[in-house]
C-alpha cells in the first residue's frame, strides 16, 4: 500500500522539499522500488548546515547499491538493498553496537510500500533497538581491551602538548565513552552527540571525558585517567586471557 500524501505533514524547508521530491524520481528511474522510507534530521526537523536526506530503498533485485548525489544543492544519501541485504545490515550493525540503518528506518517516514515488505523490515528494525546492545562477554572484554589501550596511548605523552599528542587523547575519550555505552547494553549514538547523551546515564563520566577535551594537556591526563577507571577498571595494561581460538583464518578472494 502507498500512503496517501505521506510527505504533507513534515515541516521542510521548500529547497529540501524540492530536493527529495527530485532524489524520489530520480530514484523510480534507475530501481523498481518495494518500498521506500526518508528519514535524516532534516526529516525528524532538527537539520544542522550540512545535514543530509537520507532515502532507504527496498528494491526487487538483488544485490544492494550506495548512491550519494545532490539534488536542488541538497546532499542526498540513498541506500537501495534487497529485502535479505536490508535485515543483514540491521544485524550486523546491531551486533556492532552502532545500528545506523535500524535508526533511519525506525525514525523515518515511510513514503512507499507496495505490499507490506518495508512495513515488516520497519517492525523488525525497532525490535531490534528495543533489545539494546546484543554483544557478548567476549566481545565487551575486546572493546575494553581496545578501549584500555587507547587510553595507556594518551597517557604515555604524559601532558605533553603536541598534535599527535591530542590526537590520542581525542581517540582515549572516543573509546571509553564507547565502552561506557556498550557495557550498560546501550548502543551507541552518533558521535556528534555521544558525550551529550552520555551525561544522562553516566553523568560524572560524561564530566570527565569533556574535561580531558577541554582542559590543558597535563590536567586533561588526570581528568581522562579519571574516567578510564570509572568506565574500563583500569588506566592502561590488564591481565586477560582470550581463549584458545582453533579456526582457521579464512581465505583470500582470488579473481
Amino acid at each position: 500500500m502507498t500512503a496517501s500524501n505521506p510527505l504533507a505533514h513534515l515541516q521542510l524547508q521548500q529547497k529540501h522539499r524540492e530536493a527529495l521530491q527530485q532524489a524520489l524520481d530520480w530514484l523510480r528511474g534507475v530501481a523498481q522500488p518495494i518500498g521506500v522510507l526518508v528519514s535524516g534530521s532534516i526529516v525528524r526537523g532538527n537539520p544542522g548546515p550540512a545535514s543530509d536526506l537520507d532515502i532507504v530503498v527496498l528494491q526487487a533485485a538483488p544485490g544492494r547499491r550506495r548512491v550519494q548525489r545532490w539534488f536542488n544543492g541538497v546532499p542526498v544519501e540513498l541506500f537501495f538493498n534487497s529485502e535479505k541485504w536490508l535485515r543483514h545490515c540491521i544485524r550486523e550493525e546491531a551486533a556492532q553496537g552502532r545500528p545506523v540503518m535500524a535508526h533511519m528506518l525506525a525514525t523515518g517516514v515511510l513514503v512507499e510500500d507496495s505490499d507490506g515488505q518495508m512495513a515488516a523490515v520497519i517492525e523488525s528494525a525497532r525490535d531490534v533497538l528495543d533489545h539494546g546492545a546484543p554483544l557478548d562477554a567476549d566481545a565487551l572484554m575486546r572493546d575494553r581491551y581496545a578501549a584500555a589501550c587507547q587510553v595507556e596511548d594518551a597517557l604515555d605523552f604524559e601532558g605533553a602538548d603536541s598534535p599527535d599528542g591530542r590526537q590520542m587523547l581525542a581517540l582515549a575519550v572516543a573509546a571509553v565513552a564507547r565502552h561506557a555505552y556498550l557495557s550498560k547494553k546501550r548502543f551507541l549514538p552518533r558521535p556528534k552527540e555521544r558525550l551529550a547523551l552520555l551525561a544522562t546515564f553516566e553523568a560524572d563520566v560524561a564530566r570527565l571525558l569533556s574535561l580531558a577535551l577541554s582542559q590543558a594537556p597535563a590536567d586533561a591526563a588526570g581528568a581522562l585517567k579519571q574516567a578510564a577507571e570509572e568506565v574500563l577498571g583500569t588506566s592502561g595494561f590488564f591481565e586477560w586471557d582470550s581463549g584458545q581460538d582453533s579456526a582457521e583464518p579464512p581465505q583470500p578472494k582470488t579473481d
